[in-house]
């Protein structure tokens, strides 16, 4: 097993492809989207799912190195700016560490 860093961005749809570009162009190998069905948070329950897609949100997963996590905390502004996001970062264990 091999450690590395995961993080994890609850993301408006409609701004997934910025973060996911700024993911790879800070050098990360990979990342995961998945759609995120309904939430509740301080401003209450979210749900997805209209027809238009303009309320849905995303969850992009990223595993990648202790650098490149690092590059992308410095990042904060260009990921998060004043839009809407919930970015967190915490430790894991890989397998294949050099996929990540």
């Amino acid at each position: 097993m091999e450690r590395r860093k995961r993080i994890e961005v609850v993301v408006e749809a409609v701004r997934a492809e910025q973060v996911t570009a700024l993911l790879e162009r800070l050098g990360a190998k990979g990342w995961t989207m998945l759609p995120v069905i309904a939430g509740r948070g301080r401003t209450g329950l979210r749900r997805g799912g209209d027809l238009s897609g303009v309320l849905d949100n995303v969850l992009v997963l990223c595993i990648t190195s202790q650098a490149v996590a690092d590059a992308v905390l410095a990042a904060r502004e260009e990921l998060l700016g004043a839009r809407p996001a919930i970015v967190s970062v915490s430790d894991c264990e890989v397998l294949r560490g050099e996929h990540f």
